[in-house]
């Protein structure tokens, strides 16, 4: 075999272990750049797993394939950066990120190299060629990274005109002294906090208000989205009076917190916003209300632990290529939804009871247990594949590969 072969038989089985090496990087790069993760920033873990993935692919793409280095970072790669600068994430934390893609895939590059190359000779010319590339694609890349970051920088933080509120707000969300006279909007009443993006962000925020009857307070996001705040002190009267009342705008999505009262409710809604948000991007529909999908939030902070959380659960129901898989699971929810009662199952589908019996054996029989004995796990893994579910095909690929927006906030701790 030549080196070019060898070569390609390591990049290939690399490419292989992707989806591995992006939840190690993943996990790794929490660990050690935890000022970056401890944020929970859904808006940059997105933009995180999409230039991981993108990374990886490239430098794998071009070990095999000749080893010269990209022309550019891949659009991901830019996007991370932009967004980086945004949220106020320091250079140096994001650089060390790519450290850490760096050495685990360098791991994985020797391990193959020496488990698939039978020569010493060969390995020490394979590792050599695969070292040089590595560093000639950081080093190419790393310099238009660092470009991008401080260009969004600049234009982000020194000619932002709301600079002084997201400031402001941000010391508000760390739980720092703030001086909140300066935004103009009160911290003791009721609070509904707002997470929109889409065409008209910051004008939905704006007609929300007068629709609830409420002060607002809005600021400028990462990647497009505005953060807004309603306050009055008959919020929860107005929205259960009139639930109608919270509306989006056109092409434009909100998601929303619960209502909560004073400076720990402002930070609290906050965070359920934040949440919603995870969910809001995977779906269609205007609003989403952080109630209605704390589970789903909360499960997408790892949505490779979702795929297979719901694969493991659902196992053969969960077959695409299987039209009988849907019918059955279409008969599961009915049957959670009726309350395990299979006379009502039968009545909400319009089927025959011995049709649901006979529905309910098939799918034991498929999965190999009894519905009783994982009552609470095939309930949730049910709501978490209706979720997958809205996902485009073309996320659902990056979801099978781990690559997965917003004041670059700090929604458990720290702000923009």
């Amino acid at each position: 075999m030549t080196i070019e072969s060898d070569l390609q038989v390591v990049a290939n089985a690399v490419r292989a272990r992707i989806p591995e090496l992006v939840s190690a990087i993943e996990r790794t790069s929490a660990q050690e750049v935890p000022e970056i993760h401890e944020k929970d920033d859904p808006v940059y873990n997105e933009a995180e797993r999409s230039s991981v993935l993108s990374a990886l692919t490239s430098i794998v793409e071009g070990l095999a394939g000749g080893r010269r280095p990209p022309d550019r970072p891949s659009d991901a790669a830019l996007q991370e950066a932009r967004i980086a600068a945004q949220a106020g994430i320091d250079l140096h934390s994001l650089l060390r990120t790519y450290r850490v893609g760096q050495s685990i895939l360098w791991d994985a590059i020797l391990e193959e190299t020496l488990g698939m190359v039978d020569s010493d000779e060969r390995r020490m010319a394979v590792l050599k060629q695969a070292s040089d590339y590595q560093y000639a694609w950081n080093n190419k890349v790393m310099e238009s990274v660092i470009a991008a970051y401080q260009a969004e920088h600049n234009a982000y933080f020194f000619r932002s005109q709301d600079r002084k509120r997201r400031a402001v707000v941000s010391d508000i969300l760390r739980g720092m002294p703030a001086d909140v006279q300066q935004l103009g909007y009160s911290l003791r009443a009721e609070h509904l906090a707002v997470v929109a993006w889409g065409r008209s962000p910051e004008a939905n925020i704006r007609a929300l208000a007068v629709s609830l009857d409420a002060r607002h307070l809005t600021v400028s996001g990462t990647s497009g989205t505005y953060l807004g705040w309603l306050g009055s002190s008959s919020l929860k009267r107005v929205l259960v009076e009139r639930p109608d009342a919270a509306r989006a705008m056109r092409e434009t999505h909100l998601a929303l917190g619960e209502v909560a009262h004073g400076i720990d409710g402002f930070r609290l809604s906050h965070r359920q916003a934040w949440q919603a948000y995870r969910v809001g991007k995977l779906r269609a529909a205007g609003i989403v209300n952080y109630a209605d999908v704390a589970l789903e939030a909360l499960m997408l902070k790892d949505r490779q632990a979702v795929q297979d959380f719901v694969s493991r659960e659902l196992g053969p129901l969960h077959d695409e290529e299987d039209p009988r898989g849907e019918l059955l699971k279409s008969t599961l929810r009915a049957y959670f939804r009726s309350g395990q009662n299979a006379a009502s199952t039968a009545q909400a589908i319009h089927v025959h009871e011995r049709t649901v019996a006979y529905r309910l054996r098939s799918i034991e029989s498929r999965l190999g247990v009894t519905i009783g004995a994982r009552r609470d796990e095939l309930a949730v893994a049910l709501r978490l594949a209706d979720l997958l579910g809205q996902v485009s095909s073309a996320d659902l690929r990056d979801l099978e590969v781990h690559a997965d927006a917003g004041l670059g906030p700090d929604p458990e701790a720290a702000g923009p």
